[in-house]
């Protein structure tokens, strides 16, 4: 059916951005009257069709977005026909009756697949998927949002933002936003990176995770007291700390007992598949008495901290990284 879209996938930046375009421009060109947004939620076909089976009003054309995809149950239809019950031929009997001239687009970005409503309205619509950018598309994506900003950036920067704030295209753009107003149309340097950009949450554990992992705790420590410049808390830092040597210690102890294989270490501790693969390499060559020592000291400075002997926060920020910084050495190297 030429006049029935469905926007899916992933992206859901780019899915968002292209619906506002067509948004703005259809009512620009069709005026607001004949545009109507409607929810999947409890719609009904008879609502549907109120919106959908007349012609548009002194206009060529009507738009009709409807935000996810309705599951039709069992109604009359306009002409008397009955209409499928639900996950049957709901969706393409309701459809049949939409006017030529009305466009109507369903927007349900992860669209659940199995359902009869959905494999109908696949059948019947033009599929735009939005996948998410990677690799150089997704450089050359970030290249012309600071070009449209007036500011310049190369490679080597876009990179670094990259492995700081990680690929979501919302994320990135709100960055490219405070960059590029920070840089006043100067090319965007590491400088302005390291002064303005906090890493994301995600992006903190898994860096932090694969310096401790690859066995290098004096880079980690040198990252963390980068993390706290930038506004990070050292309470912050240790919960994720914590997390951490206790994945460590159950990936070690699973290593010790006989499991080598990251499938069989996520499944006797239940370790996620990011965690047992960066930390499986040094746990392979992990002493006992280094893993010990690790906990003892991890163990004895956190029962210290919820206890008050040790001050966290405020004014006692410095001496929590203090024991971080200890804690963080303690960690075992190849």
């Amino acid at each position: 059916m030429e006049n029935v879209f469905l926007f899916t996938g992933e992206n859901e930046f780019t899915l968002r951005q292209e619906l506002l375009r067509w948004i703005r421009e259809f009512r620009e060109k069709h005026g607001e009257e004949n545009l109507s947004r409607l929810s999947a939620a409890g719609l009904a076909p008879s609502a549907f069709l109120n919106e959908v089976a007349a012609a548009p009003f002194i206009a060529e054309r009507r738009l009709v977005v409807v935000d996810g995809i309705p599951s039709f149950a069992a109604e009359e239809g306009s002409a008397g026909k009955r209409k499928g019950a639900k996950g049957s031929l709901g969706m393409q009997a309701v459809l049949h009756e939409v006017h030529p001239q009305v466009i109507v687009l369903f927007v349900a970005p992860k669209p659940d697949r199995r359902l009869a409503t959905t494999k109908e309205l696949l059948e019947c619509a033009t599929v735009r998927t939005f996948a998410p950018l990677q690799g150089d598309a997704l450089l050359r994506w970030m290249q012309e949002e600071f070009r449209q900003r007036g500011t310049a950036a190369g490679p080597e920067v876009q990179t670094l933002l990259l492995s700081l704030v990680g690929e979501d295209q919302q994320v990135l753009s709100q960055e490219i936003e405070k960059l590029s107003l920070a840089a006043g149309g100067q090319p965007l340097t590491r400088a302005h990176i390291d002064a303005l950009v906090l890493p994301s949450a995600e992006q903190t554990i898994w860096h932090l995770l694969d310096l401790l992992g690859e066995g290098h705790p004096g880079e980690a420590v040198a990252y963390c007291r980068q993390l706290m410049r930038r506004g990070e808390s050292a309470q912050g830092i240790w919960a994720i700390f914590l997390w951490i040597v206790t994945s460590f210690a159950a990936v070690t102890a699973a290593v010790q007992e006989g499991t080598t294989s990251i499938q069989g270490i996520m499944e006797a501790t239940g370790v996620k598949f990011g965690a047992a693969r960066s930390l499986l390499p040094l746990a392979r060559t992990c002493r006992r008495e280094a893993l010990c020592d690790l906990l003892n000291r991890v163990t004895e400075a956190d029962i210290r901290l919820k206890t008050g002997v040790f001050k966290s926060g405020g004014d006692s920020e410095e001496e929590l990284a203090a024991l971080l910084d200890r804690c963080l050495l303690s960690f075992p190297t190849r």
